[in-house]
């Protein structure tokens, strides 16, 4: 596939416009490594010249995935690049028998990406004799979680229906990013004071400095576990967001020095495409808003502490108010020239680190999909997300589902974060979580 001819051929513009929430992930680059990743556990082995080409596809598809992200002062904007062929963003790794797939698996996870530079995905194949992981890497200035998701499922009907149709070209999709068309026919005023910043509540402790040495700290419940206590919580009135939520606000008391519970705060991300007329967008790219929990009761049970957070959420769940602050946070950061959004960041990032305080952010991505996913003829048997790793003193948890398997995860840098804190965090949650099947 001719990715340059295809171009000129579908008249897929050389520049597209950065909306509102493309600035907004930009400005998110000085609080976090901006990586979005996930592991796909595949039961058998891809043609890796297929998946290159489904990846060409993908930038003819959606074609934001085949640009890169051009600063202006005034007004930033995508430009097409043609340098992908040669910019190694599909490797394959070949394992041994004594090779270790977790420890390959954790130096991809681990290696940076150049947020101006690289290639907006980037995969890499990790290959052994019977079977292989690939594992994507999205960069956060073209997406949210939700279109991590929707990038993946993207890719593998390409890669299965290049498996039929070698020569197959998807229908572009240019226009899918104007955000303000759709809001506009939505009804929701575009031009709106966003509300006013919370005040950054306390984290864990760490060591100021540059971050330095990524790590990732991962907990899965497997299937059958997992569906038993899901059911459970189910039966008590419960989401499995309400568990999640109040086992991290515990969890992070313990691990906080000096803390009095009831200052416990924790930021919840929203996908908020939920608020839209199908249920999705139009393409990809970030569109999740947020909600602000705080923890009020100082004592009591792990059982107190779920019935106060789900009679919070409750009130949440169809708060349509989410999307449009999310859609005014969005117009404020377009209608800023864009090196004044940055000084905005800059200072932002410089209080937090002198306060020392920063609100713990929970993001449930939730189900990676309802049915398993297929390359082709070769199911991805196990898959979970990565979260970006926040500069200290920020913090993410990221939980996926995957065929009924959750997984639990925090990245990090070792330089400010002490590794023995964050497993303990997670540690402490997962004994929570299992606890509330009695």
């Amino acid at each position: 596939m001719n990715v340059s001819e295809v171009n000129q051929n579908m008249a897929i513009p050389q520049r597209l416009p950065a909306n509102g929430s493309d600035r907004f992930n930009y400005m998110v680059s000085y609080l976090s490594d901006c990586q979005l990743q996930m592991v796909l556990e595949m039961d058998g082995h891809v043609n890796q010249q297929r998946l290159l080409h489904a990846m060409e596809a993908s930038t003819i598809a959606e074609p934001i995935m085949g640009c890169r992200f051009i600063k202006d002062s005034v007004r930033p904007y995508w430009e097409r690049r043609s340098d992908l062929a040669s910019s190694g963003w599909c490797s394959l790794q070949l394992l041994s028998e004594s090779d270790s797939e977790e420890k390959a698996v954790q130096e991809w996870l681990s290696s940076p990406i150049d947020i101006d530079a690289d290639a907006m995905v980037k995969v890499r194949i990790l290959r052994t004799s019977t079977k292989e992981i690939v594992c994507i890497k999205l960069n956060h200035l073209c997406s949210d979680g939700a279109g991590l998701i929707e990038y993946v499922h993207l890719l593998a009907s390409l890669y299965s229906e290049l498996a039929q149709k070698p020569r197959y070209v998807p229908k572009s999709n240019p226009e899918g990013r104007d955000q303000s068309r759709l809001f506009k026919e939505m009804g929701i005023p575009n031009g709106g004071m966003p509300q006013a910043p919370e005040p950054q509540g306390p984290t864990l402790p760490f060591t100021p400095g540059e971050p330095a040495k990524r790590r990732q700290a991962i907990r899965r419940i497997p299937r059958e576990e997992w569906l038993e206590l899901a059911q459970g919580f189910k039966q008590k009135g419960f989401t499995v967001n309400d568990v999640l939520l109040a086992a991290y606000m515990r969890a992070l008391s313990q691990q906080m020095e000096n803390i009095p519970e009831e200052q416990i705060k924790v930021m919840v991300t929203v996908n908020v495409r939920k608020f839209l007329p199908t249920g999705k967008a139009d393409a990809i790219y970030n569109l999740s808003g947020v909600v602000h929990a705080s923890m009020n009761q100082a004592t009591g049970s792990f059982a107190d502490q779920v019935k106060e957070v789900a009679e919070f959420m409750k009130n949440q769940r169809d708060n349509k108010e989410i999307l449009h602050d999310a859609v005014n946070t969005f117009a404020f950061v377009e209608n800023l020239e864009f090196h004044h959004t940055l000084k905005i960041i800059q200072d932002v990032r410089k209080q937090i680190v002198a306060d020392g305080n920063s609100t713990p952010i929970l993001s449930n991505f939730g189900m990676i999909s309802t049915s398993q996913i297929s390359f082709d003829d070769v199911k991805v048997a196990g898959a979970y997300i990565v979260s970006p790793a926040y500069y200290a003193p920020g913090l993410m948890l990221g939980v996926s589902t995957y065929q009924d398997c959750i997984t639990l995860n925090i990245s990090f840098f070792e330089s400010n974060t002490d590794i023995g804190v964050i497993e303990k965090l997670l540690d402490t949650m997962l004994e929570e979580i299992k606890s509330y099947k009695e």
